[in-house]
């Protein structure tokens, strides 16, 4: 439904959401960590830049970091900034499509479209950050338990 480019916005951002007050996170290691190529990371960082959702810091120890609270920043800001908002579009992908010309989707769509719109204007970067925490912990605990069970 979103291109990569917004899927990726969204991991960054995620991504930094987790890190300590403070703490600036280079670009080459967040595309390392979150395996997004390294071109197409600069080009997001530039436009959520412009967007006032991270700040950048050049020089050595430079980096970015969140210009805002992860808890002021919605996934729906994400999308717009990502210019990927295609919730309100045909979900067949028509040109005319609206309640008076409507496709054979349209009337289920509609309802659906609702529920993701409202989703994503009340899900928070911080909501985000902290169910990425629970899975790494989650994973983290499988890991050491399959090796305390080989030991």
């Amino acid at each position: 439904m979103f291109a990569r480019s917004s899927g990726y916005a969204v991991k960054a951002l995620t991504h930094l959401a987790g890190q300590p007050s403070g703490k600036l996170v280079g670009a080459r290691e967040m595309a390392t960590t979150l395996q997004i190529p390294m071109p197409f990371l600069w080009k997001i960082l530039r436009k959520l830049g412009k967007k006032k959702l991270v700040r950048s810091f050049k020089g050595v120890r430079g980096g970015y970091q969140l210009a805002r609270p992860a808890e002021t920043i919605y996934i729906s800001e994400i999308l717009t900034a990502s210019q990927d908002n295609h919730v309100g579009r045909c979900i067949l992908g028509l040109a005319q499509c609206d309640d008076q010309d409507p496709c054979p989707l349209h009337s289920h769509w509609k309802s659906l479209r609702v529920q993701i719109e409202e989703t994503l204007e009340s899900t928070t970067l911080a909501d985000l950050a902290g169910i990425a925490k629970r899975s790494r912990r989650r994973r983290s605990r499988r890991v050491l338990a399959k090796a305390s069970a080989a030991c």
